[in-house]
């Protein structure tokens, strides 16, 4: 699996947000690297198609997707699952995208 946290450094949520990662991939038993990548100009939140800091995927699919955003350096918020906005995604909220890439997976290896 593909895994990737893109960050702003001037946002201080992307260290919890990694270990977040880390905790879910654990959780779902798979061994795979976080690509972790700085990003710091607007041309390259443009190329990453970086709506905010933390952005995670999960084999190009995107946790709490918001394609309304515009791609720039920013912090962003992410809806828990109680209506609460927070800097880093939860657990379950990892965990679900996990599955849903898990199923393209299955579905483009077929």
């Amino acid at each position: 699996m593909k895994v990737e946290l893109l960050y702003y450094p001037d946002c201080p949520s992307h260290e919890r947000a990694l270990e977040l990662v880390r905790e879910a991939l654990a959780l779902e038993d798979i061994d795979a690297p976080v690509n972790v990548i700085r990003v710091e100009t607007d041309e390259e939140a443009e190329r990453y198609r970086f709506i905010g800091s933390p952005t995670i995927r999960f084999n190009g699919i995107e946790v709490d997707p918001a394609p309304h955003l515009p791609y720039r350096l920013t912090c962003r918020t992410f809806r828990r699952e109680d209506g609460r906005l927070s800097p880093v995604p939860s657990l379950q909220m990892l965990r679900e995208t996990i599955a849903l890439a898990r199923k393209e997976e299955e579905h483009h290896g077929s």
